[in-house]
């Protein structure tokens, strides 16, 4: 017996987002160390946004920015446009870097300029140094 080709979207889903990533997928034990080194940087990254804080808009956070940069060098992204366009529809990269489905994806240009401001306080550096 044939099935029928229609898709009906659920309007819930009871399962979390970690739940679509393999238990021995190799990024697992890798996002576990880049969390603690990132934890130990807090301080860092408290200090450069308390110099920048001028008002307007809210910045992508330095933590979800260095793991979708991660994700960017692990996987050989050429550029922020087309890492953008796999956060949006990948659940792997949104897990790693640590979005929800709900949550919107960065304009290039703006993940750009935020990456700027981690490599000119050295956070990049400091980072490297972490892990």
């Amino acid at each position: 017996m044939r099935g029928s080709d229609v898709f009906m979207e659920q309007l819930f889903t009871m399962k979390r987002l970690e739940d679509f990533v393999p238990a021995d997928h190799p990024l697992r034990p890798i996002r576990l160390m880049v969390n603690e080194a990132l934890v130990r940087l807090d301080g860092l990254f408290s200090a450069m946004h308390a110099c920048s804080a001028k008002g307007g808009r809210p910045s992508i956070a330095p933590e979800k920015l260095l793991r979708a940069m991660l994700l960017q060098v692990f996987y050989s992204v050429r550029s922020e446009r087309p890492l953008m366009e796999q956060v949006q529809y990948n659940l792997l990269y949104r897990w790693f870097i640590g979005l929800s489905t709900d949550d919107a994806v960065w304009v290039p240009t703006v993940f750009s300029k935020n990456r700027e401001r981690l490599i000119e306080r050295d956070a990049v550096i400091a980072c490297s140094t972490k892990w």
